[in-house]
């Protein structure tokens, strides 16, 4: 297993940055559904962890910045640039 931690400045209001967020996995899910087991939401539904099988990842947001951290295959982590560039084009995609 290796460890993800990614955080990328969103420059946002709070309620745009929400509005992205929840696209982001969305459009994740739509794409790569195939991949996850489960979704689990938080009350305020600013964070949700993401699991499947050998990975399990904690995407949030604040005034800041989003977060994703957690555990994903090894081999995975061969991949963090192109992680990196899909979520950075959700961040700044207009709604």
């Amino acid at each position: 297993m290796a460890r993800l931690n990614l955080e990328f400045e969103h420059d946002q209001p709070l309620d745009v940055a929400q509005a992205k967020f929840e696209a982001g996995i969305s459009e994740a899910l739509s794409r790569y559904g195939s991949w996850v087991n489960r979704v689990e939401w938080s009350e305020d539904r600013q964070s949700a962890t993401v699991s499947g099988s050998g990975y399990e990842v904690r995407l949030w947001y604040d005034e800041r910045l989003f977060h994703a951290q957690g555990r994903i295959p090894l081999a995975w982590k061969l991949f963090e640039g192109a992680i990196r560039h899909r979520i950075r084009k959700v961040i700044e995609r207009p709604l």
